[in-house]
């Protein structure tokens, strides 16, 4: 006889077990990936929770004097201890194409009246193209990842956060009033993260949207993006594509304005704007041969 399970076990099971798929339903791509859209800068997690991803600048440690070292310590460690929000420091390696460079530089050989330049030139090509077959030529990206969480609900039963855990759970809605808000605090906490890393002589920039997906292009496509750059992202919107019944319209992408630079200083402008905005006096209007 097979054990007894409890309530609780069998409403795990049944949550943890994937339905069965109907003939012809496939499941989209974007369904494994964590996060759901990126907006002006900002990745948008499922659960509602938002990011910015800060490109810093490499600093060679090893060159620097012991007091140098010891004073980028102890500004590293000031640094950490006033974040009272966690970061993501992730390290990135991509191997760099050469291929477009090296035949830039053969046009020019070609071109080369002087002799010697000539002969300088074609021994720089040889060592290159020597250098690729031996060794890899790798480009090392920093990055600040700078969260945002959102107020997380009540705690259910153990088996519930379990399930939640191997089953993909549906994208959390939000207001446009509440992106905004939550906006501008996760551009306060990159402001600071920002400052922080400038007190130890990092520099700090704030990936814009097209950063952003390059970023993740890159991430989810290591081979395609050493040979096939991603472009616009704006360019690769499609129409949307039906299985049957009328067809859908044709896209029409809507005027956007273009993204501010700084993005902390577009938010110190528009908190400037909306404290000087005074409220407007309706003057009443009067139709004729009507009452006041």
């Amino acid at each position: 006889m097979p054990p007894q399970m409890n309530p609780n076990q069998q409403e795990y099971i049944n949550s943890t077990t994937p339905p069965k798929k109907k003939k012809g339903d496939m499941q989209s791509t974007q369904a494994h990936l964590n996060f759901s859209e990126v907006r002006d800068g900002i990745v948008i997690m499922r659960d509602g929770s938002l990011r910015m991803i800060v490109m810093c600048s490499p600093t060679n440690y090893d060159l620097k004097s012991s007091a140098e070292k010891d004073a980028i310590e102890f500004a590293y460690q000031g640094f950490l201890n006033g974040l009272h929000f966690p970061i993501q420091i992730c390290v990135q390696s991509r191997k760099i194409d050469l291929d477009s460079y090296l035949d830039d530089l053969d046009h020019k050989l070609a071109d080369q009246t002087n002799p010697l330049l000539a002969g300088l030139m074609e021994d720089y090509i040889f060592n290159i193209r020597d250098l690729l077959t031996q060794v890899n030529i790798m480009d090392k990206r920093f990055y600040v990842v700078v969260p945002y969480f959102v107020a997380e609900a009540a705690k259910g039963n153990v088996f519930k956060e379990l399930a939640g855990t191997v089953a993909p759970q549906s994208d959390v809605s939000q207001t446009s009033k509440e992106f905004q808000d939550r906006k501008a605090e996760l551009i306060q906490r990159t402001n600071s993260v920002a400052q922080g890393l400038a007190s130890i002589g990092v520099r700090a920039a704030v990936l814009r949207t097209q950063e952003v997906i390059e970023l993740f292009y890159g991430s989810y496509n290591i081979d395609e993006s050493e040979h096939q750059s991603l472009g616009n992202a704006q360019d690769l919107v499609a129409p949307v594509t039906v299985r049957s019944g009328s067809p859908a319209r044709p896209y029409q992408p809507q005027t956007k304005e273009p993204e501010p630079q700084d993005l902390f200083s577009a938010a110190q402008k528009n908190t400037t704007n909306n404290t000087q905005a005074q409220p407007q006096q309706v003057q009443p209007q009067y139709k004729p041969g009507g009452t006041k």
